[in-house]
């Protein structure tokens, strides 16, 4: 299996120490930001729940007189929708700030991924390069059968590559 990715001119070890790195940025997102965003919805939920049992309490303790009933249900449902709309903006913002800042850490995450394999094929040519003008030089020599100036060769050598 190495050797298929070697070929392709990718180091595994490179891309799972990128998976681990993914998976450990995951876990740390969940426990920095999810439980957190959790934890509040749910006191928010609480909140509206404390809201709306002090909305009953307050209509069977008014049952009495119509209007104070009637004002004190209309005060009680309208503090219930602005804490209901409050936790939903609030989650959504909290929700929206999470991910954008997991699509921008994502995101270096892939250029830098992208700026390394761009490195490793520039490497992996010049290497290349490299191994060619060696072989070449070994094959002039045995084709020719005697030394020829290293420098010459060399100048020989890369004068074809650039002609490839």
């Amino acid at each position: 299996m190495p050797e298929i990715f070697s070929k392709l001119g990718l180091d595994y070890k490179l891309i799972i120490a990128q998976i681990v790195n993914f998976v450990l940025l995951l876990i740390i997102l969940q426990r920095l930001a999810y439980k957190p965003v959790l934890k509040m919805l749910k006191n928010r939920t609480d909140k509206i729940d404390k809201s709306l049992k002090q909305a009953k309490k307050i209509e069977e303790e008014l049952k009495n007189t119509e209007e104070t009933k009637l004002a004190e249900i209309k005060k009680a449902k309208l503090e219930a929708q602005e804490i209901i709309k409050e936790a939903y903006d609030t989650s959504e913002k909290k929700s929206q700030e999470s991910l954008e800042k997991t699509r921008s850490k994502t995101q270096e995450i892939v250029e830098k991924a992208k700026q390394e394999i761009k490195a490793e094929k520039e490497n992996s040519v010049q290497e290349a390069k490299k191994e060619i003008a060696d072989i070449s030089i070994l094959i002039a020599k045995k084709i020719i059968g005697k030394n020829i100036d290293e420098n010459k060769e060399k100048d020989l050598v890369d004068d074809v590559l650039r002609k490839v």
